[in-house]
């Protein structure tokens, strides 16, 4: 994704039309399921992240919530350390994200005991892994990496959204890290496709260059 100098009204960013699209999905109000398969490197995280900053920075939500998918769920409760140190690993595309932003250091917009002392937290990193008994209202929901959670793991999620959330949901069908026929993301996007509320927008272009997106069609 390029950028601009002379404009810093999104950032300082220029948006191809699939990007745009995006952004103004998220960023409108007739439209609280967002459903982007995007090809990887697309700019997709950064795009949902960056809506998300301007959308809780103007109070329209309360807060964000970055959810993400470990492949090996199942393993990740007996890594050591506690719940953060076990998600730590995974979080590498929400701090690009977060710096791409201009939230340096990105640990600062995340929460923690810390950063909710010191009022910088805007938006929660959690795992699917670790999401029983969560409520979530009036937040920015972004769940990423969707073509790697299964059906009932995707339930879990949005299930605990309320309607007053907004929920941005990315996935690519080309880069599934589980077995195909667990992955719930298409099935997420069919049974999505006539619910009021819910729009689809699909991202083809890769920045990574002409090599990533032939290799996406492999």
């Amino acid at each position: 994704m390029a950028k601009k100098k002379t404009d810093d009204i999104f950032y300082g960013l220029i948006l191809n039309e699939g990007q745009e699209k995006l952004k103004e999905a998220i960023m409108s109000d007739d439209y609280n399921v967002v459903i982007a398969d995007a090809t990887a490197g697309s700019g997709k995280t950064l795009l949902a992240i960056a809506c998300a900053n301007i959308l809780c920075k103007t109070e329209k939500y309360k807060s964000a919530v970055y959810i993400f998918p470990t492949v090996e769920e199942a393993s990740l409760g007996y890594r050591p350390g506690d719940t953060k140190m076990k998600e730590a690993d995974y979080l590498e595309p929400l701090y690009d994200a977060l710096i791409k932003i201009r939230e340096i250091p990105p640990q600062q917009a995340i929460r923690s005991d810390i950063t909710e002392k010191n009022g910088t937290a805007w938006i929660e990193a959690r795992s699917a892994t670790f999401m029983r008994g969560i409520n979530l209202e009036n937040k920015v929901v972004i769940i990423d990496e969707c073509q790697n959670m299964s059906v009932p793991i995707i339930k879990r999620i949005i299930s605990r959204c309320h309607d007053n959330c907004k929920v941005i949901v990315l996935g690519c069908q080309a880069q599934t890290d589980i077995p195909l026929n667990k992955s719930g993301f298409k099935q997420l996007i069919e049974h999505m496709e006539n619910f009021d509320g819910c729009i689809k927008c699909e991202l083809p272009i890769s920045y990574r260059g002409k090599l990533a997106m032939h290799i996406d069609k492999l």
